[in-house]
């Protein structure tokens, strides 16, 4: 028959280890006096007040953190197809009174003047449209009310200005398409 053998009796040396381990050497190395289940304990109740409303957190993080980025990658599409491209032209509503670009509609009927002769009764009126282009320098398209002899007709000039050179040129003068003066 088999029997079991005896149990293993712990020698001297390591009942005085195992006693050194659960006891301090000295009372200033206990906390508070207490025993360490009791530490233990504090220990897990503060790391359960803690951890339960960081656990909360980043389950919220998780789950509201995909539907922000979403929003944001849309916003982001969404100003990238409203920004114009990068030397496209530009329409410019509500810059028609701004004194720059009156004085460069004024240049461009005055060179157009210039340069025809049989135009020498046209003046400039007003500013109607304008819409511009980033070039070397700036590209304006500049639609102009003019009079020509008692008549209101309706001009687009193109005049590329360089103002760092304090350089101007009109490019193009022509008859608006399909458009009427209104007064």
């Amino acid at each position: 028959d088999w029997q079991r053998p005896p149990p293993l009796q712990p020698s001297a040396a390591q009942i005085e280890h195992s006693r050194r381990k659960t006891e301090p050497a000295s009372p200033l190395l206990r906390r508070c006096g207490r025993p360490r289940s009791m530490e233990m304990r504090r220990y897990h109740r503060v790391l359960r007040s803690v951890a339960a409303p960081a656990l909360l957190l980043l389950l919220l993080l998780t789950l509201v953190l995909p539907f922000i980025q979403t929003q944001m990658q849309s916003a982001r599409e969404k100003a990238a197809d409203e920004l114009p491209l990068d030397g496209g032209i530009v329409d410019t509503p509500g810059a028609e009174n701004d004194l720059r670009i009156v004085d460069l509609a004024r240049f461009a009927v005055s060179e157009h003047k210039n340069r025809t002769l049989q135009n020498a009764l046209l003046e400039f009126e007003k500013v109607v449209k304008l819409k511009q282009q980033v070039v070397a320098g700036m590209m304006y398209y500049i639609t102009i009310q003019v009079n020509e002899g008692g008549a209101k007709k309706m001009y687009e000039a193109k005049v590329w200005e360089q103002p760092w050179m304090d350089f101007k040129k009109l490019m193009e003068f022509r008859p608006a398409e399909g458009a009427s003066a209104s007064a």
